[in-house]
């Protein structure tokens, strides 16, 4: 069993009690690691990239950074429903990648200040946008496809 815990500035990535990876959080609270069977890798998130780990090898396959600099984003949670996409939920965009671990779409600026997974229904992506911290939150609808956002409401 895969898991994460924090330490200090480090996230460590352990299987079965042992220490496999120490991964610097660059002071990002969040961290989360998800068994991806469909790529045959565990994802991890951490800071302002996600890496991927092979399963029979433990060995890193891939990262992707969430962008560079002031136009970048940071990890925040990965989408529940994983199958052939993996949903990256950033504090400001998400992103999606593919079983081949290949970004298929950036969908910016949907959130200013955190993104949370309300699911998948009928080809498109549900999640809330924090717009007005605190508490500021809206359901946006984007196109699982492509990206697009398709509407956005208050809650």
């Amino acid at each position: 069993m895969i898991s994460v815990e924090r330490d200090g500035d480090f996230a460590a990535v352990m299987r079965d009690g042992r220490v496999l990876w120490r991964l610097d959080r660059c002071c990002n609270p969040f961290v989360e690691a998800v068994v991806w069977p469909a790529a045959g890798v565990v994802a991890i998130g951490a800071g302002a990239c996600v890496q991927f780990v092979d399963k029979s090898d433990e060995r890193v396959v891939k990262t992707i950074e969430l962008g560079p600099g002031d136009e970048g984003d940071w990890f925040g949670h990965f989408g529940d429903e994983v199958g052939d996409t993996l949903y990256v939920l950033g504090w400001a965009n998400v992103t999606a990648i593919d079983r081949r671990l290949a970004v298929t779409w950036v969908s910016r600026d949907v959130a200013i200040d955190g993104i949370t997974w309300r699911g998948r229904a009928g080809g498109r992506v549900l999640v809330s946008a924090e717009m007005d911290p605190p508490g500021g939150w809206v359901d946006v609808e984007l196109d699982a496809a492509t990206g697009r956002e398709l509407s956005r409401r208050s809650r």
